[in-house]
């Protein structure tokens, strides 16, 4: 099972945990200054120190170059957030490094020599950092990553430059959208050194009220700080959707009642639906589920869906290329089965 078939702890709210780390080789230019060659060099001297740690490792994780790999299934990747879409696009020495249930993927010669990704269901942000780190450690007794005393690990781009650290969680706000209170809290974060995104990170809209909250500060703080920091932040944000939630119920118990099972109906019984609007609805179904009017839904095929209705994805599901109206009746039919 892959780690997105679970729940996890505050599951009604939290999709996921991820924590990300980017380390570098001392010896070499970051990858936009490496020829092809060398970057093939960097690559495998990743890839030789994951797998020489223990025949487990070997196991566990398959290596896969971007540029054998066709495109669908790279931006199945990018769906899945196991890679970054502009790692997607491929070129020389770009390799990935992925466990059995995708809950670690290591991507080689993107923006640093490796980029140590860790993701969890639910709220679990301690987990994922001592997934990420413990790879990390291994990476460091094997080869010689960049470090300074004073400013910590050199990244390609200043804004990483420190910790190397990225830690975020995907939450589920329909509460703090529908109310419009969203702007005032993304603005707040931001103040304090945090970030929101959409759904796919960097530059995407929060389709289906879906955010990642990150954090932009790794100078001058530990990665410790930075994950106790961010847990704090989400144990608020968790009590005040739960509140606002309620109210709304409270208040308006028969528009929020038709408003889930509007959206109930149209999944279980359209034959096209695009992925916005397939989105949108399980959104609706999600707080639906939470709000205890949807008892037949378990959050897992929830959370199985939302990464699963992707154009990509939903082709390499079905295993063969289609055109954008054969795909949302192929979605529609996805999503039928499951509910």
């Amino acid at each position: 099972m892959n780690w997105y078939e679970g729940a996890g702890p505050e599951g009604d709210i939290v999709l996921s945990s991820r924590v990300r780390l980017a380390r570098n080789l001392k010896e070499f230019p970051f990858p936009h200054k490496l020829s092809p060659a060398t970057a093939r060099e960097v690559a495998d001297r990743i890839e030789e120190a994951l797998f020489s740690a223990s025949a487990n490792l070997k196991r566990e994780f398959a290596s896969l170059e971007m540029d054998a790999m066709e495109e669908t299934d790279r931006v199945s990747m990018v769906e899945k957030h196991l890679i970054s879409k502009e790692f997607a696009a491929g070129g020389t020495g770009r390799r990935t490094l992925v466990n059995r249930d995708e809950s670690i993927s290591m991507m080689v010669n993107e923006e640093d020599h490796v980029r140590i990704q860790a993701m969890r269901a639910g709220f679990a942000l301690d987990e994922s950092y001592a997934d990420a780190l413990r790879l990390a450690r291994l990476f460091e007794e094997k080869l010689d990553i960049g470090f300074h005393p004073q400013f910590g690990y050199g990244t390609a781009c200043p804004t990483n430059t420190g910790t190397g650290m990225r830690a975020s969680v995907m939450v589920h706000l329909p509460g703090l959208v529908m109310t419009g209170y969203i702007a005032a809290v993304v603005e707040s974060l931001r103040k304090i050194g945090f970030t929101v995104r959409g759904l796919y990170g960097e530059n995407s809209e929060a389709t289906g009220a879906i955010f990642q909250v990150s954090n932009q500060i790794t100078l001058g703080v530990s990665e410790e700080e930075t994950v106790a920091d961010l847990k704090r932040l989400v144990v608020q944000g968790l009590e005040q959707e739960r509140g606002i939630r309620k109210e709304l119920y409270r208040l308006q118990p028969l528009t929020l009642e038709d408003r889930v099972n509007r959206a109930y109906g149209i999944l279980k019984y359209a034959r096209k639906i695009s992925s916005e609007e397939a989105l949108q609805q399980l959104s609706d179904i999600r707080l639906g589920v939470s709000l205890g009017l949807l008892r037949n839904i378990r959050v897992e095929t929830l959370n199985r869906l939302t990464l699963g209705v992707g154009p990509a994805t939903l082709q390499k599901t079905v295993g063969r290329p289609m055109g954008p109206d054969e795909r949302d009746a192929a979605r529609a039919a996805t999503i039928r089965d499951c509910l």
